[in-house]
């Protein structure tokens, strides 16, 4: 891995733990809202309700109340109180009316309720909505009981994240290097046929060896050709035809009846072969030998 790959990789791993952090953060400022009693609805004594379940854990429980006489109707006492879920009773207020608080508590899971009594000249009074109104809502902080266990999760998956896209990569870059190049793979195909003939497998056709060595000599010739500029005239094209006629009869005379005695009984080893280069030197040799000086 190259330094600016190793730097974006860094640069990555920060910006998602940092990223996942702030999303949990974030969730931990969200509650869930209640509208409990509404000032315009009816009183009864008890109003239940359902404390979440956080793995058995107490939620921060907020109860904001606001009490006010009705107009027009005579003093009296307002009495609120919290069940929580295991019997235990909290008052919340007990006292006279036109006042507003907010309390927190804890809240366990499971059924709680708010209770609520009006007493006037010392009697529960039957119809409450008819001297006071009471406005109740409550808050939930659902996720502060797994404050911690939640960064850990969070810097966990970010971790997990991080490894998982390593991995991929490294096993991508490994692949890419094993398939390497179309020449690479034709240069690698070309010698396991090499090492095939060699360690006693099928043998390789000279007529391919020297095709492709004719093959590599004019494609050397060519981009030699390209690179130099011919600062010769060039001949006119009758002339240039006839040239290359007399050349070829020439080679073709040299060569003399050929016969097939070098390609009967056992094969000779050349002790000068050792390696595939030699061989491609002596293929070079010999058509030079046949070119002439």
């Amino acid at each position: 891995m190259s330094d600016d790959d190793s730097q974006r990789s860094a640069v990555t791993a920060i910006i998602t733990f940092v990223f996942l952090n702030i999303i949990w953060t974030a969730a931990l400022n969200a509650s869930a809202d209640q509208h409990i009693i509404s000032p315009q609805s009816d009183l009864v004594p008890e109003y239940q309700f359902d404390g979440p379940d956080i793995f058995g854990r107490e939620v921060p429980f907020i109860v904001m109340y606001e009490i006010n006489a009705v107009e027009g109707s005579s003093s009296s006492s307002v009495k609120l109180d919290l069940k929580f879920s295991d019997g235990t009773i909290v008052n919340i207020h007990d006292g006279e009316s036109n006042v507003s608080s907010t309390e927190e508590f804890l809240l366990p899971p499971g059924s709680s309720s708010f209770l609520v009594t009006v007493i006037q000249d010392g009697q529960i009074f039957p119809v409450p909505s008819d001297l006071v109104e009471i406005d109740l809502r409550t808050e939930m902080e659902l996720y502060t009981p797994i404050k911690i266990e939640g960064y850990v999760a969070a810097n966990f998956l970010a971790l997990a994240l991080i490894v998982t896209d390593r991995a991929i990569r490294s096993w991508a870059t490994s692949r890419r290097s094993r398939r390497g190049t179309p020449m690479v793979r034709k240069l690698r195909e070309e010698w396991k046929e090499v090492e095939k003939s060699i360690s006693g497998g099928d043998t390789v056709d000279v007529d391919d060896l020297l095709n492709n060595s004719t093959t590599s000599s004019s494609m050397i010739s060519k981009r030699r050709a390209w690179s130099v500029e011919d600062s010769e005239p060039e001949p006119e094209e009758g002339d240039q035809d006839i040239k290359e006629a007399e050349v070829e009869l020439d080679e073709l005379d040299e060569l003399g009846a050929g016969d097939e005695s070098k390609l009967q009984g056992e094969a000779q080893l050349d002790e000068d072969v050792d390696t595939i280069s030699d061989l491609w030197d002596k293929l070079g040799d010999s058509q030079k030998k046949r070119r002439g000086p």
